[in-house]
């Protein structure tokens, strides 16, 4: 009589793990912990060091990495898996008032799910590919094709940002605030993926000394 239960227990096991292992829980969890080192330790430190600049912008907003990887492993689809991710970080780390959310913070949310897919589309357009072979074993990208794709969608959404916070009468503002916007997602961009290369390899070997 134990036996059947035995089997089912274990029958449930292997797809349970397989939700912690997939690439959509990775990116959810790597957006959100990125997200919360940007909040708690990046803007923190910025507002001391640079404060006139981190008022609105960050030089090295991490989050924009994960995007961008992101895109590269699900292409124009990644809009559903980063959407979950930058909700819950809204709600976490930017708590809404009266447990409801404005307009501009809801347009936020979409440029900032939108703005990589946009990204991957518009590189794809240019040069017919993207960035192709990506191998959840190997975990393999054409790196120069990802960062490519990132600096389009830097451009998109420090254009989204800008309109959402500034008054576009006032120009030079507006062309100040997109180049800082723009600068803080390249280098956030740069960094992150190296961390996220790093990441990458110590799950590669995790997974082939289960394997």
């Amino acid at each position: 009589m134990t036996k059947p239960i035995e089997r089912g227990k274990n029958a449930k096991t292997p797809a349970f793990k397989n939700i912690f292992r997939s690439w959509t829980f990775v990116l959810f969890v790597a957006y959100v912990v990125m997200a919360g080192f940007q909040n708690y330790v990046i803007f923190p430190v910025e507002a001391k060091l640079l404060p006139l600049y981190s008022t609105y912008a960050s030089l090295l907003y991490l989050p924009h990495a994960v995007r961008v990887l992101a895109t590269a492993i699900y292409g124009p689809k990644t809009f559903w898996v980063l959407l979950p991710a930058i909700l819950v970080e809204t709600y976490v780390f930017y708590p809404p008032i009266n447990g409801q959310i404005s307009f501009t913070i809801l347009a936020l949310i979409v440029i900032g799910a939108v703005c990589a897919p946009i990204g991957y589309v518009i590189l794809k357009m240019i040069s017919g590919v993207f960035p192709g072979g990506f191998d959840t074993i190997k975990t393999s990208l054409h790196w120069r094709y990802v960062f490519a794709a990132g600096i389009i969608a830097s451009a998109i959404n420090s254009i989204g940002l800008t309109v959402c916070f500034f008054e576009l009468s006032d120009l030079s503002a507006a062309s100040l605030a997109m180049l800082r916007f723009f600068i803080g997602d390249i280098i956030g961009l740069f960094v992150g993926l190296v961390i996220l290369t790093w990441v990458f390899r110590l799950l590669r070997k995790i997974r082939q000394v289960e394997s």
